[in-house]
Order: structure tokens, then C-alpha cells, then sequence
């Protein structure tokens, strides 16, 4: 289950720059959009940027569930103490 989470929080993590990108693309796309008043395309503007914002909003908390689970499961869990090298030659 650990592995799990950490390969989910590195996916998500590896698709939060791509859809900003592209959420901030779509917001510059729609306001070039408005200008020509073409209402059907104005509404398909919208609607993608809508979209790319609601999946802003799911990757980014998918990612913070998944570190969160991976924060209470990794808490109980003692750290091994490091050997001490630099003594042994």
C-alpha cells in the first residue's frame, strides 16, 4: 500500500505542471475569444477552461490525500538510527 501511495504522489505530481500550463493557456485562449463575439465559441472556451480547472482541483487533492495517508502511516514507524563509518576505518 505504501508503494502505491508514493508511485500515486509522483504521478500527481508529474501531472501538476502540465495541467497549470494548460489551465493557464485555456485562460488566455478564452480571453482572445471574447474579443471576436462568437458566442458558441466563447461557450467552448469556457467549458474547457472549466474543465481544466476542476481537474486542477482533483489532481491537487488526490495529491494532498495521498501525502496525508502516507504521513499517518509513515509516523508509527521508528527510524533505523545510522551505523556510525566514520570510526570503523
Amino acid at each position: 500500500m505504501k508503494e502505491f501511495l508514493f508511485f500515486m504522489a509522483n504521478f500527481l505530481d508529474f501531472w501538476f505542471l502540465p495541467f497549470i500550463i494548460m489551465f493557464i493557456v485555456s485562460i488566455i485562449i478564452e480571453q482572445v475569444i471574447r474579443r471576436q463575439d462568437d458566442e458558441k465559441k466563447i461557450e467552448t472556451a469556457m467549458r474547457v477552461r472549466k474543465f481544466l480547472w476542476r481537474q486542477n482541483i482533483l489532481l491537487n487533492f488526490s495529491w494532498f490525500l495521498c501525502y496525508f495517508i502516507l504521513m499517518f502511516m509513515l509516523r508509527g514507524q521508528a527510524q533505523p538510527q545510522m551505523p556510525d563509518m566514520i570510526w570503523q576505518g
